[in-house]
């Protein structure tokens, strides 16, 4: 009879455990999925970005040919730089994705010399992680797209020894592997003022340039 006993406390009880299990689960689930929801619309995903090193070999007007007649002169402004760009994902929990190309558009006077991609689309950032990309931006354009304006300014920081150029960044980034994601536009300007480097292996002393947020509706030509 004790046993019988026994035995009948003993379902009893697991069925109770049964039917305190049941809410529980859903409790526990229905907190995971806010946690979730919350996430995707409180953490927005963002990056710190700076130009840790950069060397301006050439950056000056120039005679050149138009169409390879050397009757027709015309004026040329070439230049060559190069940067070590630094991204760091600072959050140590969630990975990033780029959802667009990460693209960085070398500017002087508020005139586009070079556009170049250091991310493709897709491209995932591991959590906590920075990332190092090294460009390269060297070419020559018509002395004409820059004007006027330009060419004296180019003559004021020639005399200083100082030529400034901004960096712009601009794509659009997730949090990686997250049902609910939010994305987020990036917007960055790095400014720069580099020293004409000397021939040669020589080091130019460079400090260290943070990238702040602009405005995502400044244009360049």
């Amino acid at each position: 009879m004790d046993r019988c006993c026994d035995r009948l406390c003993y379902y009893e009880t697991q069925q109770n455990i049964k039917w305190w299990l049941i809410p529980f689960a859903i409790l526990l689930l229905v907190l995971t999925v806010s946690a979730v929801v919350m996430i995707s619309f409180v953490v927005v995903p963002r990056v710190n970005t700076n130009v840790a090193d950069a060397r301006l070999n050439t950056f000056a007007f120039a005679a050149g040919t138009q169409g390879g007649e050397p009757a027709a002169m015309t004026s040329l402004f070439r230049y060559n730089i190069s940067i070590a760009l630094a991204i760091l994902n600072p959050n140590r929990a969630m990975g990033i994705e780029h959802t667009k190309p990460l693209v960085a558009s070398f500017i002087f006077h508020d005139r586009r010399l070079h556009n170049l991609t250091v991310v493709d689309a897709g491209h995932k950032h591991r959590p906590g992680k920075t990332e190092e990309h090294l460009l390269h931006a060297g070419g020559e354009v018509p002395g004409s797209l820059l004007g006027a304006a330009a060419a004296e300014d180019l003559k004021k920081q020639d005399a200083i020894g100082l030529f400034k150029v901004e960096v712009r960044l601009s794509g659009e980034i997730t949090h990686h592997r997250i049902a609910i994601a939010k994305t987020r536009k990036l917007s960055l300007s790095c400014p720069l003022e580099l020293q004409l480097a000397p021939p040669g292996p020589e080091v130019v002393v460079f400090h260290e340039v943070d990238c702040k947020p602009v405005k995502q509706d400044k244009m360049y030509f």
